[in-house]
């Protein structure tokens, strides 16, 4: 299908429907909304286009079917909700339409449609009504009505899976998608020269020949990120694939082009140091973005190799065979491709034929040394110390002694203005240049240097030897040319024993360092939580830490999900119960910071800076601030956040706006949602909710749900009876899991009188579902359609 209407919300295609309805039939259809339709969605008086012989009463009934693909299963829902909303319009309700419309979002066959029509026909006989004409407006409508109307692709931009939208949006997306990609293969043209073909690259081809996705491991320095870049080169150069370089499951989504070959690249993509708080939108991500994996579509990952054995053991078992099962792993290199290596990057350098001719001669020493790897004798020939002439042997073997040793000479030896360029990469929230240069200008302030007239100046003299810079007609994007210097300067924060240098990083903080920090009480730890590898903040670094992260949210770069991950880090178990117990001032203070940036981020600027995200990130961070307020006896201060009714007025019509709807009833009131969203929006989402509990009650229990007095009669006379009718069919758990999400959600705020209501409605039916939950899992994985990445 052209367009993917099977994951809009079934209130979302109501609207979609009624839209089409007013071009398809006539613009003065009119839409029922509230709990007193009798069954009628849509209703229309007059005559109309769509069927020169049809005239009078007509009923629209709106019925959006997802995750039905079979025509049997479709036909068989469809004829049940018929027959069902037949007798609810003219039995039940004794209400009279000349024409009655089935519209629905699946395709419609001739066989299906006769059936529908039967249906109809049989109905119509045995009730004696007077309903002179049935029709059916299907997917093929719709897709046309969408083809010629550019206003309701805007309105349902994720409907849109094909060149329509990449017309739409190439203005938006695809110049700065060019932009970085021409300088990403500027700068490989550069390094190009420096490949070695090994077994590793060849293991990692042909993995991907066979899967569409894989993952590059190993330990560090190994050319994980060198062989992925060479790798996709290939295939952008050799098979047409346009390379595309991602940070986030969210930029894949947003530059994923349907009729395109592309070869997406994420370099260390669970973390740096460690599981990063991108791990968890990874794993909410996975299974969609591995559905998007194709022949034309390949993706290439790298990953440390204990930030992956991390991320596969995180609370996710069904992922790990299939992660495993595209792995791979950069080990071990044969000695043939160490001197191969070895020799390219010697022959390559601008080191005197002397000192050349000695190193290949004593190669076999060299290529054996336990600390030999591609990125250790790269760093070395990109570093070479000009003044030992005719003795680079003996400094490439003090380098493999401690191979790490030069990145503190290289950084002290800097001056004050390099060290804050080196600085800014590593707190910089994008590798962009705008993102670098503004952290840039605050550092510099932070260590009172004067500023700069040319910022670009004082990177391009560390390009290609501590930094890598992306050229496409200007810079696109600065990075350390290895973790190496990176890790280097993490560590000196780690061993609080770089001053002035922890000081400037504390007041600009990005998400990975606060990750790789925690909250230290000055006293001995009671419960021994593990510190060795972290940045140790302790009560004397509050104002710095307050500074970093003001600045940090307050940054327009910076996502709802990453200022949701930095509320999180403040109620991380790892350091907060510890300072709860034996830090109380500390514990304060922290609070203190808390509250604080609860409110820097309530105003109308906010808002403006991140208006476009979606629905669900806002909704995140509204769950994450108000468990975080709570873990530390913060009151939520009603209506404190300006621009909740923007949110609830703005993105009305986004799937899942009742997340954000509920959630933020946390900070506010029943009145304000009463008001604001309204009662019959209100009345909507609990209709939808009990439907779809009582669909999936009544196909396993049949009519006797939710009440089940036929059960409970014949149990009180001792009769054999039995609650279950049915197993629950294929599409039943992932539809249960749909329910429960909901529910979850409104027990977040079963205070109100909004969730109280609704749950105690509902609590009854959702337990008897809650109890047949194990059994459908269960046979919901041993029935689900396999995947290219599932076993």
């Amino acid at each position: 299908m052209k367009y993917n209407l099977d994951d809009l919300h079934w209130q979302e295609f109501e609207v979609l429907s009624f839209k089409i309805l007013q071009i398809l039939i006539a613009k003065d259809v009119q839409f029922l909304e509230g709990g007193n339709d009798k069954g009628r969605d849509v209703v229309y008086n007059g005559s109309s286009d769509f069927n020169n012989s049809y005239s009078g009463q007509w009923i629209f009934q709106v019925k959006h079917k997802s995750k039905l693909n079979e025509e049997s299963e479709i036909a068989s829902t469809l004829l049940h909700d018929l027959k069902y909303e037949l007798k609810k319009v003219f039995v039940t309700n004794g209400l009279k339409f000349d024409n009655y419309v089935l519209v629905t979002n699946k395709t419609i066959s001739g066989t299906l449609f006769d059936h529908l029509n039967e249906g109809f026909l049989e109905f119509k006989k045995d009730h004696q009504i007077e309903c002179s004409n049935f029709s059916i407006i299907s997917y093929r409508h719709i897709e046309s009505c969408i083809d010629n109307n550019d206003v309701l692709k805007w309105s349902y931009p994720n409907i849109i899976n094909h060149p329509d939208f990449l017309l739409l949006l190439k203005g938006a997306i695809n110049y700065n998608l060019e932009n970085r990609r021409r300088g990403w293969l500027n700068g490989l043209n550069k390094l190009r020269e420096k490949f070695v073909y090994t077994q590793f690259y060849q293991k990692a081809y042909d993995k991907l020949s066979e899967y569409p996705a894989i993952i590059l491991s190993g330990p560090p320095k190994s050319g994980k990120t060198f062989n992925a870049e060479i790798l996709a080169l290939n295939f952008s150069i050799f098979e047409n694939y346009q390379p595309v370089l991602i940070d986030s499951p969210e930029e894949i989504e947003s530059s994923f082009e349907y009729d395109r070959k592309q070869i997406f690249i994420c370099d260390d993509a669970f973390g740096k140091y460690g599981l990063s708080y991108k791990a968890e939108e990874w794993f909410i991500k996975l299974e969609r973005v591995f559905n998007l994996a194709d022949k034309s579509h390949l993706f290439i990952f790298t990953s440390r190799e204990y930030v992956f054995r991390a991320f596969v053991n995180f609370d996710n078992e069904s992922a790990k065979s299939f992660l495993e099962k595209i792995l791979v792993e950069s080990h071990n290199y044969s000695s043939q491709e160490k001197l191969a290596i070895l020799k390219r990057y010697t022959i390559k350098s601008n080191i005197s034929e002397y000192d050349k001719d000695s190193i290949i001669h004593n190669e076999v020493i060299v290529t054996n040394h336990k600390n030999f790897s591609p990125e250790t004798i790269r760093a070395f020939f990109s570093n070479i110390n000009e003044g030992r002439k005719n003795e680079q042997l003996n400094e490439l073997k003090a380098h493999l002694d401690k191979p790490d040793s030069y990145l503190s000479t290289v950084f002290f030896k800097l001056s004050n203005i390099k060290q804050a360029a080196l600085l800014a990469i590593l707190c910089s929230i994008k590798n962009n240049e705008r993102s670098i240069y503004e952290i840039f200008d605050l550092i510099c302030q932070d260590l009172n240097i004067s500023t700069l007239l040319n910022s670009a100046l004082e990177f391009d003299e560390l390009d290609d030897s501590i930094l890598r810079i992306l050229r496409s007609d200007v810079i696109e994007e600065i990075n350390f040319y290895h973790p190496s210097m990176q890790e280097f300067l993490t560590r000196q924060l780690i061993a609080n024993e770089s001053g002035k240098l922890r000081e400037v990083v504390l007041k600009n903080l990005n998400i990975d360092l606060l990750g790789l920090s925690m909250m230290k009480s000055s006293a001995k730890f009671i419960l021994h939580s593990p510190s060795d590898d972290k940045i140790k903040l302790q009560n004397k670094d509050i104002g710095k830490i307050q500074i970093g992260l003001t600045r940090l949210v307050n940054n327009s770069e910076v996502t709802l999900y990453q200022v949701a991950s930095i509320f999180k880090w403040f109620k991380s178990p790892d350091h907060t119960i510890e300072l709860k117990m034996s830090d109380m001032p500390f514990f304060k203070a922290a609070k203190e910071i808390v509250a604080q940036l609860a409110s820097d981020i309530s105003n109308d600027n906010f808002y403006c800076s991140h208006k476009n995200e979606n629905i669900s990130t806002w909704s995140y961070l509204f769950f994450m601030i108000k468990n975080t307020l709570t873990f530390y006896s913060i009151d939520i201060n009603k209506h404190s956040f300006h621009y909740i009714d923007k949110i609830l007025t703005e993105k009305k019509y986004e799937k899942n706006y009742w997340m954000v709807v509920f959630r933020i009833l946390s900070f506010t009131d029943d009145d304000f949602i009463h008001k604001t969203v309204g009662r019959d929006w209100l009345n909507i989402f609990y209709k939808g909710l009990k439907n779809d509990m009582y669909d999936l009650g009544r196909e396993i229990f049949g009519k006797d749900f939710p009440d089940f007095k036929e059960y409970n009669e014949n149990k009180l006379k001792n009769l054999i009876s039995e609650k279950v009718k049915q197993k629950p069919n294929r599409s039943w758990y992932p539809r249960f899991l749909l329910v429960k999400e909901r529910i979850d959600i409104l027990k977040e705020i079963k205070g109100s009188g909004i969730g109280n209501t609704i749950l105690e409605k509902l609590s009854k039916p959702y337990e008897e579902l809650i109890k047949q939950s194990g059994f459908a899992k269960n046979r919901h994985g041993f029935n689900l359609k396999q995947g290219w990445w599932k076993d």
